[in-house]
């Protein structure tokens, strides 16, 4: 979701309404996203009526997160802006992961690639999620203490993806060496995410910065913005 840079801006976005309200709907949109229908085909996939459970409640956990957190938007009062395609960052993980959704809908990967990419998704919300709490909580500690309810939940689903991802894999080896792709994939993904973040934000004012402090974060954003293009050209 954020990289450093776009950690040390959460507390700006967090002090203004209309940042708070983004950040609401953009944690919803991303709790409810069933990639592609992943969940119900995880369903139909894994067999241990154990495990199986834990897909379910896995996936009625995040429904009932994004209901949570729609209710938190809801008493903010504020319509959130649109979340623009460049922030949405599982996308951009599957996409540096090889399109892994896709390719798990149909029929070509397996159970331990499926929860190995949630796992990697499921660890950063754990690093995150704090950070959103913690911005939050000076000016909205209700849906800090809804976000902080919501990590312990996905702390649990780190521990159903390493379970049943095992459970899939082949040996330990062929496990360590996807989870290390993907992690690599979600690593890149991240940095991405967390420049077009402030980019987007600061273009369209969601932190109520005025002054120096707006032309600062706009020179950051458009250096940040710079350096991934050339990144991306010479890669």
């Amino acid at each position: 979701m954020f990289d450093s840079l776009g950690s040390l801006y959460l507390p700006c976005l967090m002090r203004s309404p209309r940042g708070r309200a983004f950040m609401l709907h953009f944690m919803a949109r991303a709790e409810e996203a069933d990639e592609a229908g992943v969940f119900d085909t995880l369903l139909a996939r894994v067999d241990d009526p154990a495990l199986n459970k834990m897909v379910r409640v896995h996936r009625d956990d995040e429904t009932r997160h994004a209901a949570l957190l729609r209710g938190c938007l809801e008493r903010l009062g504020i319509e959130p802006e649109p979340v623009p395609p460049e922030l949405d960052v599982v996308a951009g993980i599957d996409r540096h992961a090889g399109g892994l959704t896709t390719a798990f809908v149909d029929g070509r990967l397996g159970v331990m690639e499926a929860y190995l990419l949630l796992q990697v998704i499921e660890e950063r919300g754990v690093k995150q999620f704090p950070r959103i709490a913690q911005a939050m909580r000076p000016f909205d500690p209700e849906s800090a203490r809804i976000i902080d309810g919501i990590t312990r939940d996905e702390e649990r689903h780190v521990k159903y993806a390493k379970a049943i991802s095992r459970r899939y894999a082949p040996d330990e080896a062929t496990l360590n060496r996807v989870l290390d792709r993907y992690r690599a994939a979600e690593a890149r993904a991240v940095v991405e995410n967390g420049r077009a973040l402030l980019s987007f934000a600061t273009r369209r004012g969601l932190d109520g910065s005025r002054g120096l402090e707006r032309i600062f974060w706009g020179a950051v954003a458009s250096l940040g913005q710079v350096r991934g293009g050339l990144v991306r050209a010479h890669a």
